[in-house]
């Protein structure tokens, strides 16, 4: 048993690494939009639908995803996933046309959209006893550092080079993360357990129940704003004047607040529980945020990293409540809700602030919808509360 509990943390790491490839290969395009749009001659939407192709699959894939993951086991699915998302990010980086591009950016979006169902998954079922709101929080670390390291360095990079070598250093961390997976991973030691039989489709949405779904919605509408604000940040801050090194500083600001707080939020949720309201006040802030951005650009630091303590706030409620809503069998379900919540968000947010860049010629209601998005966020956890609530008083009734 001490062998098992020391081995989860390896497994953590393993999962957290290749989180890393896959926030470093989807923000691998806002630190070179503007010489996409330059080399391509692409409108700033079509250059913001290279966000939304990659998660597009998520839309579609992740629901069944975690069905299989739940039938089939995280290896073979994980074991699918990375050497997908290996082949995209190939694919873009040999691109020779924006159609490529596009194209490069769904192959890798579908083995994203995998990953994203496994990885949770693999930690819920390693950490799902003790320190579940812990494990998420360190799990929330990956994205925030990844989309840092992205922001800071990809454009620098391309500049000095040019806009293929970003997307080739992004190819190389996921082959490293395909060997990590494939070396390290294993199941956990479940002797001595009964294992189920495969569930039917109807049967999983049955366990599944209603209150997951709100989860999905919420992380939905805040991924559309968050996401619209981390594709649009770096080229807004260089129409005011910053420099592309200054500029992809100030828009990954967001990530530091989540990679230092997340665990500690983490630990707080293991304590007092009550996830919904994390996530409402995460989206809550954000939205005020966003809204404030581009009247106090020169303040633009202080609020971006206070959009990163809100941020920190949502990510690990948002993925410890499935452990706390659902039976472990049907978690992978679970995540596929959220991950499809993240397509559309994805999908959407900044396909719409991009269309509204095009049409008004400033980002000043790109921001607004951000905002907006990011508010909206909240309605579903008041939903899902009232829900758990009605649940608690006939539990206690009965």
């Amino acid at each position: 048993m001490n062998v098992t509990n020391s081995y989860r943390w390896t497994i953590l790491g393993v999962i957290v690494f290749c989180l890393l490839a896959f926030a470093i290969v989807f923000q691998s395009i806002p630190p070179i939009l503007g010489i996409l749009i330059d080399t391509f001659r692409i409108s700033h939407a079509q250059a913001g639908a290279l966000m939304g192709l990659f998660s597009l699959p998520a839309i579609f894939l992740s629901l069944p995803g975690g069905v299989l993951t739940d039938r089939y086991g995280a290896r073979t699915a994980g074991s699918i996933a990375l050497p997908i998302m290996v082949l995209g990010t190939a694919i873009v980086a040999l691109g020779g046309s924006y159609w490529v591009l596009g194209l490069g950016r769904l192959v890798a979006g579908v083995g994203a959209a995998v990953l994203l169902v496994v990885a949770p998954k693999v930690i819920t079922s390693w950490f799902r006893e003790q320190e579940i709101g812990l494990s998420m929080g360190v799990f929330n670390i990956a994205v925030p550092l990844g989309t840092i390291l992205s922001l800071n360095f990809m454009g620098v990079i391309a500049l000095q080079f040019d806009w293929q070598a970003p997307i080739w250093a992004s190819f190389a961390i996921c082959v490293v993360a395909l060997c990590l997976f494939l070396a390290l991973y294993r199941k956990r030691n479940t002797a001595g357990q009964v294992t189920a039989e495969p569930l039917r489709l109807l049967t999983v949405l049955k366990e599944a129940g209603w209150k997951i779904w709100w989860v999905g919605m919420s992380w939905a509408l805040f991924n559309a704003a968050l996401i619209s604000y981390l594709t649009y940040a770096p080229d807004y801050f260089v129409t005011q004047g910053e420099d592309i090194a200054k500029a992809g500083l100030l828009a990954s600001y967001p990530m530091w607040g989540s990679i230092i707080l997340a665990p500690i939020v983490g630990i707080l949720i293991d304590r007092i529980g009550r996830e919904w309201l994390f996530v409402s006040v995460g989206c809550g802030g954000i939205a005020i945020l966003l809204y404030l951005m581009p009247g106090l650009t020169s303040h633009a630091a202080i609020i971006a990293i206070s959009i990163g303590v809100f941020t920190a706030i949502l990510t690990p409620a948002i993925f410890s409540l499935p452990a706390e809503l659902l039976p472990e069998r049907v978690t992978g379900f679970g995540f596929g809700i959220i991950g499809t919540g993240l397509g559309i968000g994805v999908l959407l947010g900044p396909l719409i602030a991009g269309s509204l860049r095009d049409a008004t010629g400033n980002y000043l209601w790109s921001f607004v919808a951000m905002a907006i998005f990011a508010a909206l966020g909240i309605i579903p956890m008041l939903l899902l509360k009232r829900q758990l609530s009605k649940t608690k008083n006939h539990t206690s009734g009965s």
